[in-house]
């Protein structure tokens, strides 16, 4: 099989998104499918493993244009532009922010305006023709894209439409229904009618949490695939036995912070509920560029001082700082809109098989995965976590905190998932090549 994978995000970027498409060109190519990318290289971080072979990967250039307000206000404020690739941008602070003044207001309905789907539209101009030149030297029978940005969807459905390949859209995050959606209402109508045009024309959807396939479903009244993101264990490092007992009870989050979204307060103020000779033996760590709002939080309860803040490293590093840690700390929004949030995170936390601290929606997707597999506690009640964190104190120091059962991970494999994508892949070649019999135009291709 013939596959063109459409990503925005791919290794050697380290990004989450790039990890779910990087694994699953791995998982093809170990297949024995041919496979190509077309995606681009701007990250700095450039620490994600590529694991295919490098001339099948197309990478585009990636300009972003400069408009002319943005320009205007920044010969106001006396600065340079930062390049496109060397900014930490998240769109749910750039837009989401509440508008505090005229300016301000006209600012965020512009660049909804100008960023439709999102901020990376400007890719289009490089990739159509980047693809178009690709699939005229080697004709892929499948497209797959995964998003966001939305804008690898518009990518994938202008090039299927152009050669006539089916393409199947992947929606690591929903578009419209994302639950972190904060835009203008003009543009979520405008939206609502481009998702609906562009995935109207895909042979297949695929998503990674049963309730957002639902959604999918109610909105475009076609099926999805779900497809967890998973874990790889050739990525873990070996566990590594523990030699000396050590009192301190490590909790490490790593990943994101978004303002409004993610809130560790719940844990600093059951910290801060904890005796003064316990509240010592405890040490949070964050591996997050979000540092001084969650300074801050612990600030407010006054726990700074059990609070570490370190950079970002490397994938692999932070798989193994996973497996070293005593409890693993998983963040989520605590609004119902959240339901069916399933992070990527989630799958490494189950695989180092340390227990996990979960703070968000109770009764969403993700806080069941926790609790129907014994995996940790689900809670934002600051006594609550702080009960458990007493428990979990005393086994570190009589040696007790063991590592979960494996099962907590069974079945969540990247392989076991990607799986199910190349089972719909041919189910769909399949279904085309009937139709073209069954048509009067592939009779006459077969009497000819």
């Amino acid at each position: 099989m013939k596959v063109l994978i459409v990503s925005f995000a791919f290794p050697p970027s380290n990004v989450i998104g790039a990890v779910r498409v990087g694994k699953l060109a791995r998982y093809l190519d170990h297949q024995g499918h041919d496979v190509r990318v077309l995606t681009t290289d701007i990250v700095e971080d450039r620490s994600l493993p590529l694991e295919i072979a490098r001339e099948r990967v197309s990478y585009t250039e990636y300009r972003e244009r400069q408009h002319w307000p943005e320009q205007v206000a920044q010969l106001l404020r006396g600065r340079a532009a930062a390049p496109a690739g060397d900014r930490r941008e998240d769109t749910h602070q750039q837009y989401g922010a509440p508008a505090r003044s005229l300016r301000q207001a006209l600012r965020r309905h512009y660049l909804a305006l100008i960023h439709i789907p999102d901020i990376r539209a400007d890719w289009v101009r490089a990739a159509v023709p980047a693809g178009r030149q690709l699939i005229e030297g080697w004709k892929p029978e499948i497209i797959f894209a995964s998003a966001p940005p939305n804008t690898g969807l518009i990518v994938a459905s202008r090039l299927a439409r152009a050669y006539n390949i089916p393409w199947v859209a992947d929606l690591r995050d929903l578009w419209v229904d994302n639950p972190y959606y904060n835009e203008p209402g003009w543009r979520k109508l405008a939206e609502t009618m481009l998702e609906r045009r562009i995935l109207r024309g895909a042979a297949g959807l695929v998503t990674v949490s049963p309730i957002w396939a639902e959604q999918l479903r109610r909105r475009h009244g076609q099926a999805a695939a779900v497809v967890y993101n998973g874990y790889a264990e050739e990525d873990f490092p070996p566990i590594a036995p523990r030699t000396e007992p050590d009192p301190i009870l490590t909790i490490r989050y790593m990943g994101s912070i978004y303002r409004g979204f993610r809130d560790p307060s719940a844990l600093f103020s059951a910290i801060a509920l904890l005796p003064d000779q316990l509240r010592a033996r405890v040490s949070v760590e964050f591996f997050s560029d979000a540092g001084d709002a969650v300074l801050a939080a612990a600030a407010a309860h006054r726990v700074e001082s059990v609070v570490a803040i370190k950079p970002r490293v490397p994938y692999r590093r932070a798989l193994e700082l996973q497996m070293e840690a005593d409890v693993l700390l998983l963040l989520q929004s605590s609004d119902q809109r959240d339901e069916g949030n399933l992070p990527a995170k989630l799958f490494e936390y189950l695989y180092a098989r340390r227990p996990i601290l979960f703070i968000g929606y109770e009764r969403g997707i993700a806080a069941r995965f926790v609790l129907e597999r014994c995996a940790g506690l689900v809670s934002n009640n600051p006594a609550k976590i702080r009960d458990q964190l007493q428990r979990w104190s005393g086994d570190k120091s009589a040696g007790r905190l063991e590592r979960l059962d494996p099962s907590v991970s069974i079945g969540l494999s990247r392989d076991d998932q990607y799986a199910k994508i190349e089972h719909l892949f041919e189910e769909i070649l399949e279904n085309r090549v009937d139709a073209d019999r069954l048509s009067p135009a592939g009779d006459a291709r077969a009497i000819n």
